[in-house]
């Protein structure tokens, strides 16, 4: 444990709503996703299985379509000893996405997480510019992400110490002389938008999503509905009283954009949250 873990610990424990503080379960406790994720069941005419996952007859008629490959314009290079290369399933888009750094792959995450609509491709084609100095050159974006009201917006994803005038003038040269029919606009986003805590708050709605069971949720939503205040996410989840499941179902109202966290924060047992004042309409 790191010294953050163990504050979180601490906290926790003070509060009463921490995993450590309660005994382990007799037996296994199992999560019940309603649907595959990633991945899908098609019919033998083409058309998308609705029902989640196919049981009795409907084994029958439906086979199971896995997620394409990624639609990246390049083959990301090799990883070296000081760096990461990541490969995952963007399950709304059901194809492979790669990335060539955990802040690329936390770039990834966050946008995922923040709207399910979004269009978010990997590794787009090149843009070509010429340098002040009359040199060609090329660039290729880490991401071209297209949001639901029709904007593109093109990312370099770097952390701030590799952000060097090289970088910045490609960018910069792009938006002057090639962005047209490209994007409607070009970004550098460094750590200070792909934060840990932000990251990993990611991350458990991605997984929360994954697993989601709608009686669950509705569950859930009935409990939030009677809120009157903040409430602990530890709380909640004792309240709701499916164990981890009860923990997803919260989680996928918060993607749902019905509840929301008080403070920026990771989100954890100690989370406070509230029914949201402004229902989102990112899903």
């Amino acid at each position: 444990m790191n010294e953050k873990h163990v504050i979180q610990y601490m906290q926790e424990r003070l509060a009463g709503v921490s995993s450590y503080a309660h005994p382990l379960p007799e037996t296994p406790v199992y999560l019940a996703p309603d649907r595959p994720y990633p991945g899908r069941f098609v019919r033998q005419d083409g058309s998308l299985f609705e029902g989640g996952v196919p049981t009795g007859q409907d084994r029958e008629e439906v086979v199971w379509v896995g997620a394409g490959p990624s639609t990246a314009s390049r083959q990301i290079a090799r990883r070296t000893k000081r760096s990461f290369r990541i490969r995952d399933v963007d399950a709304e888009e059901q194809r492979a996405v790669v990335a060539e750094s955990m802040i690329e792959y936390g770039f990834w995450l966050i946008q995922r997480a923040e709207d399910r609509r979004r269009r978010i491709h990997d590794q787009p084609p090149a843009r070509s510019y010429v340098l002040p100095d009359g040199r060609s050159a090329t660039h290729t974006f880490d991401f071209l992400v297209e949001e639901p009201d029709g904007l593109r917006l093109a990312f370099a994803v770097r952390p701030s110490v590799d952000v060097d005038e090289k970088l910045t003038t490609a960018v910069e040269c792009i938006r002057r002389q090639s962005l047209t029919g490209f994007a409607d606009e070009a970004l550098i986003v460094t750590e200070r938008f792909v934060t840990k805590a932000r990251t990993r708050n990611a991350v458990e709605i991605l997984e929360a999503r994954a697993a989601r069971n709608d009686a669950d949720v509705a569950a859930a939503a009935v409990l939030v509905s009677r809120l009157r205040g903040a409430v602990m996410l530890g709380a909640l989840v004792e309240a709701m009283g499916l164990g981890p499941r009860g923990r997803v179902a919260l989680i996928c109202l918060i993607d749902d954009g019905l509840l929301e966290l008080v403070h920026r924060e990771r989100l954890g047992a100690t989370t406070l949250l509230r029914p949201a004042s402004r229902p989102s309409t990112a899903h």
